[in-house]
């Protein structure tokens, strides 16, 4: 597939052979029984403190910007929690490429057009 193609029913866009989805990475997270977290939970990512951010620089946390907040820290629910997530600062962000959007990516912890992405 095509780097910005559409794939998983429309759940991702192809990047570098792979379609990155938030239900995959959270099942590799926190095993099977897993789904994406609700969009509230992502709110957290706007806060720029402990796990919730997008980006670092000099060890300083970035937080997202309102329209960046599915390129942050990752959250997935289960039938205990709304909104589990990694606790490791270097481990549990959304994957680079994940659908972050309608026709938009994650690109460097922004969430873009996917045309501009590719």
């Amino acid at each position: 597939h095509r780097n910005g193609k559409p794939c998983q029913d429309n759940y991702g866009y192809c990047y570098i052979g792979n379609c990155p989805i938030m239900y995959h990475q959270c099942h590799a997270l926190f095993g099977p029984n897993v789904t994406e977290g609700q969009d509230a939970c992502f709110e957290k990512n706007k806060k720029g403190t402990g796990y919730f951010y997008c980006r670092k620089e000099n060890d300083v946390l970035i937080p997202c910007e309102p329209e960046d907040i599915k390129c942050g820290r990752l959250f997935c629910k289960n039938d205990k929690k709304e909104c589990n997530y990694a606790e490791d600062p270097d481990y549990g962000m959304v994957d680079e490429g994940t659908k972050c959007g309608d026709g938009k990516v994650c690109s460097n912890r922004h969430c873009v057009n996917v045309t501009s992405a590719y």
